[in-house]
């Protein structure tokens, strides 16, 4: 039985701003945290300003209290470490701020397979005899046709692949003479560190920032093994390359962990460094291998790889071990939909599926040897490994392999490979490609032939558009045998009056096709067609598909706001009506309104309209009371459009007033006189004159209001006690009328002998 280990997928981290202090890079280094059922570097989030300024970076460190922060990668990302926030409240609230594009996790992620146990007729995935490999008898010829390429070349040092992974044991017998050696002190900025790197070094550690990659795990040294373990030198294994040049990004730690901010820098790191030589071509850098996964979508990590693309860097990376299909459940870095990528699927020694593998007949491009691969581990040692980690060196070697005879761009690069696949049964229906990588294939189809000639390509393979729309397609010119000259281009099959041009026309390298139909009498359907290229007596065509769907008749859509309003019977309330234009609708709208109580009218402004009006709706004293849909109706010649919104009239309030006084109780000798504010409170509209008197008055005591009726807010209320006046404490009851109301409130008195 085989057993293949294999840790779960995770994700990433990152470099520094000059904002805060770098001096907590290794605080919490071991600390994550759960995001959506993804691994994350706890506390921490990866962001994007719109764009970066000095003052967004403080409110977004303040609002996250942030403790830590520093520049990743080359696309103006920030990593931000919070001294009390978890991840997903740093993503909430930073992604809710107007100044920043985006706040993701900083995913962990892992290395996507781990080793077994402990020479060529071992390599059964460079050439497969039908031999025994750790009990298990293969078939011959499944295999990657290393040995008939080798006829072709066996590699060169004028290109570089990166290997983004746990490092390179630089030491190694089987390795040394094929890693990079930088051929001079070069400097390089990461995430925002200015880094120093000397002559002689072999790549870059973004867990610590330093130009020493060493392996410390085994997994980057044997993916480097199956790319370029020295060959013909009378020791242990060969690569896919003889002779080959290999830089490392080490962002995977010991335990075969990292994180996607590390990731980014590694990366970077590369960027930076082939940009430093250009001049010279000395780090060339055309391919870069990535065998790890896990963990989430990354936009920041997506952002890098694109970065990659643009530098000219195939990336090759790992579908993946668990055995799912990744057009369902994706598994980054292979699932990001970029231009450079190419997804690897893991088959064995019988050209069978791997069963560890994911596969993906929409996203995994093609499958490569994985499993029971012997090659370089640390300390001069080899081992056995099995994952799709294995199966990727095998595709990287090949890319750097035919590089090493044919000078193709990246996007070349990647078609040739997809293009000279072996099919296999296995494989059927489970990748883009149906089939293994056969280098063989490759490198023949593109060896320089006799003549000069050219491939044409166009993407996408199918563009649709609706009658009367237009679309384009990219076309792009692949020269061999030094080829140098123009190509013009046609198009044939295309749907009656709908026409091509091209872009330029003609062209040397690219032309874009822009397709063109006719509202009226382009038909729908689909339509094969066929683009003609012409060079002299050189012919290419490729095919691509154009699907023309029916426009959409003119119409219209009514909507308003808000759904309810509620109003009082003699008053009026307003509605916002919106006209959404459809199909090249760009009549005018004359609006009308239906359910209605009685009482009520709806008036439009304006009427008709073109995008928006107002519908004010009046009531009077007789509308009656209770909720009513009302029905908007539009009419732009024969068509009509309906929108519902709801009415609530209420009763309107009966006029009435209250009163209150103050103070509530006051004390007066015999003799003395004291008096009480009487406040009028109007409800419901009431604007009547209250007359004022005062009842339950002691003897001796006399009551005077000012003013008497009062028709404003309030009255004074005036009582003056005689000599003889009856001493005691008496609750007086003031009282108010107006017409047929009558309200009434009471206040306190205190009488007491005079004071001489």
């Amino acid at each position: 039985m085989r057993i293949w280990a294999r840790r779960l997928p995770v994700f990433w981290l990152i470099p520094v701003l000059a904002i805060l202090p770098l001096g907590a890079q290794t605080r919490g280094k071991n600390k994550t945290e759960f995001f959506q059922g993804k691994e994350a570097a706890a506390n921490e989030v990866l962001v994007k300003f719109r764009p970066t300024t000095f003052q967004s970076v403080l409110e977004a460190q303040a609002a996250g209290e942030v403790d830590e922060s520093e520049w990743v990668g080359g696309t103006g990302l920030l990593r931000l470490h919070s001294v009390s926030k978890n991840v997903a409240s740093l993503v909430r609230e930073l992604s809710a701020r107007p100044d920043i594009k985006y706040a993701e996790p900083n995913y962990i992620v892992h290395a996507t397979a781990i080793p077994n146990d402990p020479r060529f007729g071992e390599l059964w995935g460079l050439q497969n005899t039908g031999q025994t490999i750790r009990g298990f008898l293969g078939i011959s010829g499944a295999d990657i046709g290393a040995t008939a390429a080798w006829d072709i070349s066996t590699g060169s040092r004028a290109n570089v692949a990166a290997v983004i992974d746990t490092g390179i044991d630089y030491t190694h017998p089987d390795l040394a003479a094929n890693v990079w050696s930088a051929p001079a002190t070069f400097t390089v900025t990461i995430g925002g560190l200015t880094i120093i790197c000397p002559a002689g070094s072999h790549g870059f550690n973004a867990i610590t920032n330093v130009c020493d990659p060493l392996d410390d795990h085994n997994h980057g040294s044997h993916v480097s093994g199956t790319i370029g373990a020295v060959g013909n030198n009378g020791t242990g294994v060969v690569g896919v390359n003889w002779t080959a040049s290999i830089m490392a990004g080490k962002f995977l730690d010991a335990t075969g962990t990292g994180t996607i901010a590390n990731a980014i820098n590694a990366i970077e790191f590369v960027v930076q460094a082939k940009l430093a030589f250009a001049a010279t071509g000395d780090a060339n850098v055309r391919v870069l291998s990535n065998s790890w996964g896990g963990g989430a979508f990354s936009q920041a990590l997506l952002d890098e790889i694109n970065r990659a693309d643009a530098n000219d860097m195939l990336f090759v990376a790992a579908a993946g071990n668990s055995g799912t299909p990744n057009d369902l459940f994706p598994q980054y870095p292979a699932s990001y939909n970029t231009p450079n990528v190419v997804a690897v699927a893991a088959t064995d020694n019988t050209d069978s599926l791997a069963f560890f593998s994911n596969f993906g007949p929409n996203t995994v491009h093609l499958g490569a040897p994985g499993v029971d691969v012997l090659s370089t581990t640390i300390g001069g040692t080899y081992a056995y490994f099995s994952g799709t980690s294995m199966a990727t060196p095998h595709v990287s070697g090949a890319a750097l392999l035919v590089l090493s005879k044919c000078s193709l761009n990246t996007a070349s690069l990647k078609t040739l490979l997809l293009n000279n696949v072996d099919p296999i049964p296995s494989l059927s229906g489970l990748t883009v490609t149906g089939g293994r990588l056969n280098v063989n294939k490759a490198i023949r189809a593109c060896a320089t032939p006799v003549n000069p000639d050219f491939a044409l390509s166009a993407t996408p393979a199918s563009q649709t558009v609706t009658q009367g729309g237009s679309t384009s397609y990219n076309l792009s010119i692949s020269p061999s045998g030094g080829f140098t000259g123009l190509v013009t281009f046609s198009a044939s099959g295309l749907s009656t009056a709908a026409t091509a041009s091209f872009s330029p026309n003609p062209a040397s390298s690219s032309s874009t096709m822009t397709v063109s139909t006719d509202a009226a009498t382009t038909p729908v359907g689909s339509f094969a067609v066929t683009i003609t290229s012409v060079s002299g007596t050189l012919a290419h065509t490729t095919s691509v598909t154009l699907v023309v769907n029916a426009a959409p008749a003119p119409n219209f859509s009514l909507s308003a706001t808000p759904a309810s309003q509620t109003v009082v019977q003699g008053a009026s309330t307003t509605y916002t009506v919106n006209i959404t234009p459809l199909g090249g609708f760009s009549g005018a709208v004359s609006l009308s309104a239906t359910g209605l109580p009685a009482g009520a009218s709806a008036s439009f402004t304006p009427n008709p309209a073109t995008s928006s009006s107002t519908m004010t709706v009046s009531t009077d004293a007789t509308t009656p009371t209770g909720s009513f849909p009302v029905t908007i109706i539009g009419t732009s010649g024969t068509l009509t459009q309906t929108a519902s919104v709801t009415l609530v009239v209420n009763a309107a309030p009966v006029p009435d007033f209250s009163l209150a006084a103050s103070p509530t109780s006051q004390t007066m000798p015999r003799g003395g006189t004291t008096s009480y504010t009487v406040n009028i409170t109007s409800n419901g509209g009431f604007a009547g004159a209250v007359s004022l008197s005062v009842s339950r008055l002691p003897s001796g005591v006399t009551a005077a209001f000012s003013p008497n009726p009062a028709a404003a807010a309030s009255s004074t209320l005036t009582l003056n006690a005689g000599s003889h006046a009856s001493k005691g404490t008496f609750t007086l009851t003031i009282t108010g009328v107006s017409s047929y109301l009558t309200r009434t409130t009471t206040v306190t008195l205190r009488v007491t002998r005079s004071s001489g």
